[in-house]
């Protein structure tokens, strides 16, 4: 090189840019909900021998698969605004569950039905939730906790406590089994129900950031007016979305029922709260019209790696549930906003 030839400027480490990118990631909330989620793991595998196990992680996973897709119908109607809630996803949810028992009745064959009317009956009733809020001005609250009720008590009804049906081996398959990946040394295996939920992930990703539906969901959550104005069906789009909420809690009933084996009506009350505060901790503002789905993931991941830990160290139902409302009062507190006085 001459020395004539220009020099090249070397990088300069810059601490303040570093700090800065530092601090805009630990604001994310989606960030911070997964960090909640990987140290709790670690706590996990520091009380409990064998919980960092790889086969451990994806059993971990594996349950917290049916309640984020729960939560992936909870987060829609809450990011459509108007104090979205959906307090009916456990009646849905069980109506699934022995729905599609009562189809399939241990028969493959059956399958294709079940799941069509699974999905339809899930989304119609989601749509009298719907039909309440946005035409009845009924408050979210009070209508899908009325319903949620009304669903549940159909299922007790129609199947006496009895279980009618039960999965099909193709479903019990998805359920519990898993594909195993690497050479016989070395052999890995992911359930089933891992996969499928990584591909609804990404649907639901790209559906919510890329498409007009998508992008019409947080404008209606964000600033109804503006989108009634805009020329959007308000009423009728939210309406949607509590059916869509209801097909994907009764998607995931039928789902659990080839984990279970058997229905049971009781499934449905340990999807509701739940599928709330993982949307919450996941950084969805329940104010409506913002948030990702992946963070409500990491709250998926994050409420049931906390009830694994607590039942591997045998600790007994009063005190995993005062254990768990401790930790979501902390965790929901630090995650409101203060009000200056």
């Amino acid at each position: 090189m001459s020395s004539a030839d220009p020099v090249s400027p070397q990088p300069r480490f810059e601490p303040a840019r570093l700090k800065m990118t530092a601090r805009a990631w630990l604001s994310n909330r989606v960030v911070i909900a997964y960090l909640l989620a990987v140290a709790l793991m670690v706590v996990g595998g520091l009380l409990v021998p064998g919980f960092l196990a790889f086969k451990h992680i994806m059993t971990v996973i594996q349950a917290s698969a049916f309640l984020g897709l729960v939560t992936l119908g909870q987060s829609i109607v809450i990011i459509s605004g108007k104090e979205g809630l959906d307090l009916s996803v456990g009646g849905i949810f069980v109506i699934g569950v022995v729905l599609s028992a009562s189809v399939l009745r241990g028969l493959d064959g059956n399958l294709p039905l079940a799941l069509a009317a699974v999905v339809a009956c899930g989304f119609a009733l989601g749509l009298v939730n719907g039909a309440g809020v946005s035409y009845l001005s009924i408050s979210p609250l009070i209508m899908t906790l009325a319903w949620g009720t009304a669903t549940g008590g159909i299922a007790l009804f129609t199947t006496g406590g009895v279980h009618i049906g039960k999965a099909s081996p193709a479903l019990e398959a998805i359920g519990l089994g898993s594909l195993s990946i690497g050479n016989p040394s070395l052999r890995i295996s992911v359930p089933w129900i891992v996969i499928l939920w990584i591909v609804v992930i990404v649907v639901a990703q790209y559906v919510l950031r890329r498409t007009r539906a998508g992008k019409t969901l947080y404008g209606i959550g964000a600033n109804n007016r503006a989108a009634a104005l805009s020329g959007v069906r308000t009423r009728v789009f939210r309406m949607m979305v509590y059916g869509v909420s209801g097909a994907l809690s009764a998607t995931a009933g039928m789902l659990l029922l080839g984990f279970v084996g058997e229905p049971d009506v009781n499934l449905g009350a340990l999807y509701i709260l739940p599928s709330v505060v993982a949307a919450i901790i996941g950084g969805i503002a329940f104010a409506g019209g913002s948030g990702s789905y992946l963070g409500a993931v990491a709250g998926s991941i994050f409420l049931t790696t906390l009830d694994s830990i607590l039942a591997t160290l045998q600790l007994g139902e009063g005190g995993r549930q005062v254990t768990i409302g401790i930790v979501l009062l902390l965790l929901l507190a630090s995650y409101t906003p203060r009000k200056a006085r």
